[in-house]
């Protein structure tokens, strides 16, 4: 046996005994400063076939993020926008292979490989480059897809092959535009129109959507038959931690589902501040997630919610623990 597979099944161990005391940290203040700390093991290490078996023992154990967003909705009121909002991240879309999109660290993202493949994307969207979007590189070098960039707060994109509008995607009502780039917006409508894509297949189309907070109007405004033209969508959802605002995010969250997305996986940002606290329990307050347009082969209890390849966003910090729950779950 392998002194890595005894490393990972030892960490296994650890990880069981965390789970039945309690004994894991809910904030990244609370966490080791070992670099051999097991809450980067989880991240750094590389499968092979002799340590496959170790790995899913880790996987097992390693805390379900989707999981406990549903035990957390459970203790909100009934018929509450928190308890539906949470319930709504559940795994459901089940995903055999994913592959990382984007920079190691922040601005990478997991992309279910599941049917993906060059020529089988008409065109791919990027919503919020800055000057720099490895993401849109790799959609063209591994899928050959026209990639379309939208961000009004630069003024260009280093992507050579991508073609890029000073323009961000924001609600279809209007009544959401960009603090100080009121005229520079687009419906997400306007945009497939202004990219050819109006008369797109369903499920055709890819989006990757990082847009520090606008997404959620965009999402509960937006009309269901434009969502369902997207294939796979990867979203970075902000300030959860706002309970002022869980009724607008579950509406934003109704539209997405209804559109037909499954959610096939969930990653937790460190640089979004941490986990939001709800009496006993915790939730990321900058939450990745990967959707796919693929029929529910029913939501498993045992999808696991870490990966080999999830990274921190923050290289120097730690991977946000999952969602904590009291041992006694």
């Amino acid at each position: 046996m392998s002194s890595f597979t005894i490393t990972l099944l030892f960490a296994s161990a650890l990880l069981a005994l965390g789970q039945q005391d309690g004994a894991v940290c809910t904030d990244v203040s609370e966490c080791a400063t070992d670099a051999g700390s097991l809450l980067v093991t989880k991240s750094s290490v590389t499968r092979t076939g002799s340590e496959q078996h170790a790995m899913a023992q880790i996987q097992q154990h390693s805390l379900d993020l989707s999981q406990h967003l549903a035990t957390v909705a459970k203790s909100k009121p009934e018929g509450s926008s928190t308890q539906g909002l949470l319930a709504s991240y559940k795994i459901c879309g089940q995903c055999k292979s994913f592959e990382r999109f984007g920079e190691a660290n922040d601005g990478g993202y997991l992309m279910c490989m599941d049917g993906l493949k060059k020529g089988s994307v008409g065109a791919a969207y990027s919503l919020g480059v800055e000057h720099h979007d490895q993401w849109s590189e790799d959609v063209l070098k591994k899928l050959g897809a026209p990639v379309n960039q939208f961000d009004c707060t630069v003024h260009h994109s280093d992507c050579k092959g991508c073609k890029f509008f000073k323009k961000c995607i924001v609600a279809a009502d209007g009544k959401h535009p960009v603090p100080g780039h009121e005229t520079e917006g687009w419906s997400l409508k306007e945009a497939l129109a202004q990219t050819k894509q109006a008369d797109a297949a369903d499920g055709s189309l890819l989006m990757k959507m990082d847009i520090e907070a606008s997404e959620w109007a965009i999402f509960a405004s937006e009309p269901p038959e434009a969502l369902r033209k997207i294939g796979e969508l990867i979203v970075e959802f902000h300030n959860l931690q706002d309970v002022s605002l869980h009724k607008e995010y579950l509406q934003a969250m109704e539209h997405i589902l209804a559109a037909g997305f499954k959610v096939a996986h969930l990653h937790g940002n460190n640089y979004g501040g941490g986990l939001e606290h709800f009496g006993e329990y915790s939730l990321p307050n900058v939450l990745e997630v990967t959707y796919i347009q693929k029929p529910a082969a029913g939501c498993a209890a045992n999808i696991p919610y870490h990966v080999p390849q999830d990274q921190p966003n923050n290289a120097a910090g730690y991977e946000l623990p999952d969602a904590h729950l009291p041992a006694k779950f």
